[in-house]
């Protein structure tokens, strides 16, 4: 065998050259960074309600949806204050007080919680008050106007937007626009109008629904986006009460569903919930609701 002697010039060239290789590697991302805890809370209310956090253990970055009533603002700061007490992105799916009450509070009188980014439906407010029913509650819309007129944090999300954080892709599939009015007209425009979106990571995903539940909006949904619906996780759709149709869910099989619904709109015999949750139990779809939260989901 025969031996080559390197002298010091060259053995310090060689150091050199390695040092400035492994310095252009990209570094290694940690897995966690890819890893999103989604957690669904009951409404301290004790009525329907959505609120949900996904958060980066890893990052520190933190999403919210919604947030419920006001009578949720207690466990919708302490949930933020967990988490860093800053929020990237905070999703609000639609005008209703059992989703939009909590935010408006926060927002009005944040006690030290920060928000980077808000994600809005660009409701039409005249619209919104031509068609409201008894339960609709326009007021809380326009509360949530004054408040967050010319922020420009505010995004008014349109079809077909999306962001991403940390290995976590975010796409929104409705919104209120002139194509919603095309597919259900003026039918229950507060609900129909909720932003529909999919969180998706490598591995998981989470389709949410807010409180869309049109015949309608589901067959077009499926019609014009069907092959990127797919989700791990489904949020059922306005509380899994008078929901998307069967076939809609039957077309995306979720192993989960989640229900925002508490026992009495869960096994009440006015309500369909109950309906759905026994459609599901049939076809090994696992069901999730207030009576076992918080309910947390991991997404990577």
């Amino acid at each position: 065998m025969r031996i080559i002697r390197a002298d010091k010039k060259y053995l310090l060239w060689l150091l050199a050259a390695a040092a400035l290789i492994l310095a252009l590697m990209p570094l290694p991302v940690h897995a966690g960074a890819f890893r999103w805890t989604v957690t669904s809370y009951p409404d301290a209310s004790g009525n329907q309600g959505m609120f949900y956090t996904i958060y980066n253990d890893s990052t520190g970055e933190l999403i919210v949806v919604d947030g419920g009533w006001s009578e949720n603002v207690p466990q919708v700061r302490a949930a933020i204050a967990a988490c860093g007490n800053e929020v990237d992105a905070w999703i609000l799916t639609h005008y209703h007080n059992d989703h939009v009450d909590a935010f408006n509070a926060i927002y009005e009188d944040p006690q030290g919680i920060r928000i980077r980014r808000i994600y809005a439906s660009p409701m039409d407010e005249k619209l919104y008050q031509k068609v409201a029913k008894s339960w609709d509650y326009p007021e809380y819309y326009q509360k949530f106007l004054s408040l967050t007129k010319n922020d420009d944090r505010l995004v008014y999300v349109q079809r077909d937007d999306s962001f991403k954080m940390s290995g976590l892709s975010v796409t929104f599939y409705n919104t209120y626009d002139n194509t919603l009015l095309d597919v259900v007209g003026k039918s229950d425009l507060p609900n129909n109008g909720s932003l529909v979106f999919k969180m998706s990571g490598e591995e998981e995903s989470f389709l949410f629904l807010g409180d869309a539940h049109d015949r309608q909006l589901g067959n077009y949904l499926l019609k014009t986006y069907r092959d990127e619906l797919d989700a791990t996780y489904v949020q059922a759709g306005h509380h899994g009460n008078n929901s998307m149709p069967e076939v809609f869910y039957q077309e995306l099989a979720p192993k989960y569903m989640v229900f925002d619904a508490p026992e009495w709109l869960m096994t009440g015999d006015n309500y369909t919930a109950k309906k759905l949750a026994a459609w599901c139990a049939e076809r090994g779809i696992q069901t999730f609701d207030f009576r076992t939260g918080p309910n947390s989901f991991i997404i990577k």
